[in-house]
């Protein structure tokens, strides 16, 4: 509704509004003071924290995906960048290092899309790219994408998300040897775990749901 959309662009607003205190100094908030201290010792980029804000505005907005190239846009926006600035913190400062860092997000959200199609659509949400959708003929509608006779064709467009997702997983493992050993263990653990759940909605179809 109006009112609420309201809300949301007022909470944004302050949110950017906090951000740019924080990144100036000026942060009366502890849990923003926190965030000026992380961007400062780590040298980020400030442009990194709004480029997340902007994920956060995507949902405000309840965008809607058309393409591939759509969902890849909100999926940097809402992990590709926080695997960017995780791995500053973890000391990488390569170019390349960094978007591998950024290629893992990427696949984290991808098979995130996946697993939750149908908690999305029940929630009036819809993330699987119209264009997938309408390639296997399950409706772009989230009311009927939760059908649970429209749960084979979602599945597929579903795996379409997860062999895209595939590709950003092998690219984020050139890169994890570039981070210290600690990390580049723990970072290859999640990518296993996660990388997991994607296989499982592989195997088990849609009844994974």
């Amino acid at each position: 509704s109006p009112l609420v959309q309201r809300h949301l662009d007022r909470r944004l607003q302050s949110l950017r509004d906090q951000t740019q205190e924080a990144l100036d100094g000026r942060a009366t908030d502890p849990i923003f003071q926190g965030l000026a201290k992380v961007m400062d010792r780590n040298d980020i980029p400030h442009h990194h924290a709004f480029e997340l804000l902007k994920g956060f505005e995507m949902d405000a907005e309840e965008r809607v995906y058309r393409s591939v190239d759509d969902i890849l846009d909100y999926s940097y926006h809402v992990a590709g960048v926080v695997g960017v600035m995780m791995a500053m913190i973890m000391g990488a400062r390569e170019p390349a290092t960094l978007d591998r860092a950024s290629d893992l997000g990427l696949a984290f959200q991808l098979t995130n899309l996946a697993r939750d199609v149908i908690d999305d659509a029940r929630a009036d949400r819809a993330f699987v790219p119209q264009s997938q959708l309408n390639a296997h003929g399950a409706p772009v509608e989230p009311e009927l994408l939760s059908k649970e006779t429209n749960w084979p064709a979602a599945h597929k467009a579903s795996v379409d998300l997860l062999n895209i997702a595939e590709d950003y997983y092998a690219s984020a493992r050139t890169g994890i040897r570039a981070l210290p050993f600690r990390c580049a263990w723990a970072i290859s653990a999640a990518l296993k775990v996660y990388r997991e759940i994607g296989e499982v909605l592989r195997r088990e179809g849609p009844e994974a749901w």
